[in-house]
């Protein structure tokens, strides 16, 4: 089963209350970021977008790591493989420089495995580091 949740790695009593606690403590200081350089703190720099191992997803809809079938607990994330590397906004802070093409966003580098997942979406692997033979499971969404 799968559920909208936080990673394994944040005790399960304090999920809920200390991302609400710790997004509103911040949230002056994510205004001031959007007022001087344009930048929403949640899209441009919370996490990296595109195809990687481990980090943390750049989820494309609301985030849901699978349950592991045999601990039932929480799984972590280890693999996502996204449709595009960026997208116009996101390009603004994690395209390297040395990447950026002269007509756009839309350059090489934009989708460099050709991939399209869905409607531009991502398949995202975790794997349960408790249990000793570490079963994984996965996530599909799309926009």
């Amino acid at each position: 089963m799968s559920r909208a949740s936080s990673p394994s790695w944040l005790p399960t009593a304090v999920r809920p209350s200390v991302c609400i606690r710790v997004r509103a403590s911040l949230a002056a200081r994510f205004t001031e970021l959007r007022a001087t350089t344009g930048l929403d703190y949640w899209y441009h720099l919370a996490d990296a977008p595109g195809i990687k191992l481990g980090g943390y997803p750049g989820w494309t809809q609301e985030p849901c790591w699978p349950d592991c079938e045999a601990c039932g607990g929480p799984m972590d994330h280890l693999l996502t493989v996204a449709s595009w590397e960026f997208d116009g906004e996101s390009g603004r802070t994690w395209l390297p420089v040395e990447d950026r093409a002269d007509d756009g966003w839309d350059g090489p580098a934009h989708n460099p495995a050709d991939l399209c997942l869905g409607d531009a979406g991502s398949v995202y692997v975790f794997e349960c580091r408790t249990c000793p033979d570490r079963p994984v499971g996965h996530w599909f969404d799309c926009s």
